[in-house]
C-alpha cells in the first residue's frame, strides 16, 4: 500500500510553441513617420524663404489664401494608457497555467486531471490547443505595439479585445466547449501545427462524484475479488495496471528508506501503490494472494484510490496536514481517508495495520490524529493543522 516517499516524475509536458503573428513591417512604419517629417521640413522651409519688410518681419500671408489643412495625429498602440496593463494581463494568463504544469513536474496528466480533460489523445489536443491560443493571443498583442492608428479609439477597442479573448478562451477551456479561434502555431521543433477551435470535449466528472460513486460501490462488481477491485478504480474514472515493474520505473523511489519505526516495504510485500507520476494508474502486484480475497475490493484498493484523493485535492500525497511534530503520517492519514472517504472495510483495513506493524511497518496505524488529517484534507485544508 506504500506510495513512494519522492517521485521520479519523467519529464513531460507540452511542447513550448510559439504562435506565428504577422506584425506591421518595419519600412511601412519608417515610410508613415518619413512622410511627417518631410511635411514639417517643408512646412519650415517655406516660412523661412518668405521676403521681409523693413522690419525684418515676415509679410502678411495672401488674405485669399486657403489655410493649410491640419495633419492627423497618428497614435501608437503602445503609447495608450491600457496597453502596458493588458500585456500583463494576457501574460499572467498564460504563465498561470504554464507554472501549472511546471509545479506537477511538466505532469500533463496531473493538469488534465486537475481541469477534467479526459486522458486520452483527443484530450491532450484539446489541452495542446489551449496553451496554443493563450500563447498566440499573447504574442499578437505583443506584436502589435508599434500598431498606429489616427483612431486612438480603435487601438483602445484591440487592446480590450485581447483581454477578451483570453478571459473567453479560459472560460470555454474550464468548461470543455469549442475554443472558437483557430490559427497556426509553430512548436520549437519547427513543425507547423494547426488549432482547431471547433473542436470540443466531454469532461470528467468532478473528483467529489468519482469518490463517491466509489464510497457507494459494492464489493463485488466483477467475477471474483480481483475483478471487483478492477471495477472500483474504472469506477474512478482511472486503470488498473498488474505490470508492477512499469510502475517501479515511473517512481523509482517507491522502495523509500526505512525511518525509525516506519520501515519501508519490499517488492514482495507490496499489494499494490499509486505513483503520482501516472495519477490515472493504480499498480497491482498480482503475485500478492490478497488480490484473490475480499481484502481487495473492501480495503486495498481503496487505500490507493485514497492516495489519488488526497493527490487531488492537494496536488501531492504528502500534504503538510499528514505531519505530526515532524513525524510522516502518510499512510495512516490514508486509511483514515479510506474509511471515512472511500467506503474502505475499517475492520480489514485494522487487520492490515496490525499485520503490517508485526512485520516492522508501523505506519499504517490509524488514530484520532489521522481522522482529523483525513477530515481537513476531505474538505480542502491541506496545511498543517
Amino acid at each position: 500500500m506504500q506510495p513512494p516517499r519522492k517521485t521520479g516524475i519523467g519529464a513531460g509536458g507540452i511542447t513550448a510553441i510559439v504562435a506565428a503573428v504577422i506584425v506591421i513591417p518595419a519600412l511601412l512604419f519608417i515610410a508613415v513617420t518619413a512622410g511627417l517629417m518631410t511635411v514639417a521640413k517643408n512646412h519650415i522651409s517655406q516660412g523661412a524663404n518668405e521676403p521681409t519688410n523693413s522690419y525684418g518681419n515676415a509679410s502678411p500671408s495672401d488674405p485669399n489664401q486657403a489655410d493649410p489643412e491640419p495633419t492627423a495625429t497618428v497614435y501608437r498602440m503602445d503609447e495608450r494608457p491600457g496597453y502596458e496593463s493588458m500585456v500583463t494581463y494576457v501574460t499572467d494568463k498564460l504563465d498561470h497555467y504554464k507554472d501549472e504544469i511546471l509545479n506537477n513536474n511538466n505532469n500533463n496528466t496531473m493538469f488534465m486531471s486537475e481541469y477534467r480533460i479526459p486522458d486520452t489523445q483527443d484530450g491532450t489536443d484539446y489541452m495542446t490547443g489551449y496553451m496554443a491560443a493563450l500563447l498566440g493571443t499573447v504574442n499578437e498583442a505583443k506584436a502589435a505595439a508599434d500598431e498606429t492608428s489616427e483612431d486612438p479609439d480603435a487601438l483602445d477597442a484591440k487592446i480590450d479585445s485581447y483581454r477578451t479573448t483570453v478571459d473567453t478562451l479560459e472560460a470555454r477551456f474550464k468548461k470543455g466547449q469549442a475554443l472558437g479561434v483557430s490559427m497556426t502555431v509553430t512548436g520549437n521543433d519547427g513543425k507547423k501545427y494547426t488549432v482547431d477551435g471547433s473542436r470540443s470535449i466531454t469532461l470528467r466528472p468532478t473528483w467529489d462524484e468519482l469518490e463517491q460513486r466509489v464510497a457507494k460501490a459494492s464489493n463485488s462488481l466483477g467475477s471474483g475479488n480481483a475483478a471487483s477491485a478492477q471495477k472500483l478504480v474504472e469506477l474512478a474514472d482511472m486503470k488498473l495496471s498488474w505490470d508492477i515493474d512499469e510502475g517501479f520505473r515511473q517512481c523509482p523511489a517507491f522502495a523509500g528508506t526505512d525511518d525509525g519505526d516506519n520501515k519501508a516495504l519490499t517488492k514482495s510485500e507490496t499489494f499494490g501503490f499509486y505513483c503520482p507520476a501516472t495519477p490515472n494508474v493504480i499498480y497491482g502486484n498480482r503475485s500478492m494472494p490478497d488480490w484473490n480475497m475480499t481484502y481487495a475490493p473492501a480495503a486495498g484498493v481503496r487505500h490507493e484510490l485514497s492516495h489519488h484523493a488526497i493527490h487531488m485535492r492537494c496536488g501531492t500525497i504528502e500534504p503538510e496536514a499528514i505531519m505530526q511534530n515532524g513525524v510522516n503520517r502518510t499512510e495512516g492519514v490514508t486509511n483514515s481517508y479510506a474509511v471515512k472517504y472511500m467506503g474502505a472495510n475499517r475492520a480489514l483495513i485494522q487487520q492490515s495495520i496490525d499485520y503490517a506493524a508485526s512485520t516492522g511497518h508501523k505506519q499504517y496505524r490509524m488514530d484520532a490524529f489521522t481522522d482529523r488529517a483525513a477530515e481537513r484534507i476531505h474538505s480542502g485544508q491541506c496545511n498543517a493543522g
